[in-house]
């Protein structure tokens, strides 16, 4: 089958869901179909406007040929940009097209049908950047085939008075296992993703870290994400810009836990990977984090903006060895589940059905 995805831009720094898009381009593609990624650029050139036109047409038309620099694509794979709304006559035919965000679902649910059949791939609620809640609930009524990734979402696509598929994330469980024994590890190290966006709770977080550090003096903490490091981070904590996945890999697996302080999150990818790796779980109740955790069994959870909770939490664990162990034991075990194999062949099967 002929398949494209048509991206909210290009992607010069991890995002996580870029990351799904591209891996379902690389193992689609290894299945035999003939993957396109659409670059759709239109809204980027609309923002900040000090920044001449003619710079941004640079950017992007060399940057979908350059970026990703942190994921391998397989080579096999088309890459195109456009810098004005979707025109028929410039995209390629196909038997599938596929909206991977808001910023791109209005427009692809109005191409020609020579373009291939429309699906939605809604990984999360996107009420932000100008999109009001009325026009995201009706982004799921435009009639194409709409996938979710979460339980919670399927549940919003079908309050909006539409139908969906559930089709939850898969991990790498060649990139992502357990080097380090889980009982093994004896050095007091949490990881924690840090991001701008206030949804991402990472202030919470950081506070969190340092009230457990004048408790546990002999603390660790790695933080990784895309920005430069914050200003005002204690020297005691660790930032490292831009991970690779073998970093993302050994940061995990130095870790007796990872915190994710998210204040909502459609999945919580770096939480699933985490648990893969072997640590602990201790995250903030943010909704998506119910896809592939259970309370208790392998997550200790708080309400969103809880410093406390977090701090009392993780507090448990590094009172209680048994417990971490258990808890990350439990974690390693359970999210076997998320089997890549199971998803793309859910999506595959999924859009070969399409009518």
């Amino acid at each position: 089958m002929k398949i494209s995805f048509v991206l909210p831009g290009v992607s010069r720094v991890p995002v996580g869901g870029y990351k799904m898009i591209f891996e379902y381009a690389n193992r689609l593609c290894r299945r035999g179909h003939d993957i396109t990624l659409i670059f759709h650029c239109f809204s980027g050139m609309n923002r900040n406007q000090r920044i001449p036109k003619f710079a941004k047409l640079l950017y992007y038309y060399f940057g979908t040929y350059y970026f990703p620099t942190w994921f391998t694509l397989d080579s096999r794979i088309h890459k195109i940009c456009r810098y004005k709304r979707l025109i028929d006559s410039e995209l390629p035919d196909g038997d599938v097209i596929c909206a991977t965000a808001i910023d791109t679902a209005y427009e692809v649910a109005e191409t020609a049908s020579s373009k291939g059949k429309k699906v939605y791939f809604i990984q999360d609620y996107e009420n932000w950047n100008g999109w009001t809640d009325d026009k995201v609930r009706k982004s799921y009524c435009l009639g194409m085939k709409n996938i979710v990734i979460a339980k919670w979402l399927q549940k919003i696509v079908k309050s909006a008075g539409a139908d969906s598929i559930l089709i939850t994330n898969g991990i790498d469980f060649k990139v992502f296992d357990v080097d380090i024994p889980i009982s093994q590890r004896t050095k007091l190290i949490i990881s924690m993703l840090y991001h701008k966006d206030e949804h991402k709770g990472s202030k919470y977080g950081i506070e969190a870290l340092c009230r457990l550090k004048t408790k546990y003096p002999a603390l660790q903490a790695i933080l990784f994400g895309t920005p430069a490091r914050p200003k005002g981070l204690p020297d005691w904590i660790q930032y490292i810009q831009n991970a690779t996945q073998e970093q993302l890999r050994k940061i995990y697996n130095q870790s007796l836990i990872y915190l994710c302080p998210s204040i909502k999150e459609g999945f919580g990818l770096t939480g699933a990977e985490a648990m893969a790796c072997g640590a602990a779980y201790v995250a903030s109740d943010y909704g998506g984090v119910h896809e592939y955790t259970v309370e208790g069994r392998n997550v200790l959870l708080s309400a969103p903006k809880d410093v406390d909770g977090l701090v009392r939490n993780i507090a448990d664990l590094l009172n209680y060895e048994d417990k971490r162990i258990m808890l990350a034991k439990n974690g390693y075990k359970d999210i076997r589940f998320l089997d890549w194999n199971r998803s793309v062949e859910c999506f595959e099967n999924t859009i070969q059905q399409l009518k």
